[in-house]
């Protein structure tokens, strides 16, 4: 695959991402525990489609610390394993931050809680990542 660079799907991805969260004002939902939690939710799923979205097409330079002439010379098959890892561990996240915000509805958790582990969640995971090499 040759590697053109390009940030349009970024873009396209960070409008849809605002469009989504926007739009969430909109849902007919009057409980204020479970309309947070779905807000909450929305950036963990959206971080894990950008690392998709960054292995389907490879632009792994939109990852900060690599540059697109890096990338290119990396070639077509590390630049896939190198966005898989990623992608990996934030889908990971996503899932579980996911399951976990079903029960902390179910049991009634303050919001608060599910904030802690969002924040906390997607720093680790991005701290995580640092170790990933090109």
């Amino acid at each position: 695959m040759e590697l053109k660079k390009s940030y349009k799907g970024f873009v396209i991805w960070l409008i849809a991402f605002l469009a989504v969260m926007i739009g969430t004002v909109f849902l007919p939902i009057e409980d204020y525990e479970l309309m947070t939690r779905i807000t909450y939710n929305i950036p963990a799923i959206f971080v894990s489609l950008l690392a998709f979205i960054i292995l389907k097409t490879e632009n792994v330079y939109w990852y900060n610390g690599i540059s697109f002439e890096q990338a290119v010379a990396a070639g077509s098959l590390r630049r896939r394993e190198y966005a898989g890892r990623h992608f990996k561990r934030f889908k990971i996240f996503s899932d579980v931050f996911l399951l976990f915000s079903i029960v902390a509805q179910s049991l009634g958790f303050s919001h608060w809680i599910d904030f802690a582990v969002l924040f906390g969640g997607i720093i680790a995971v991005a701290i995580s990542t640092v170790k990933i090499e090109l």
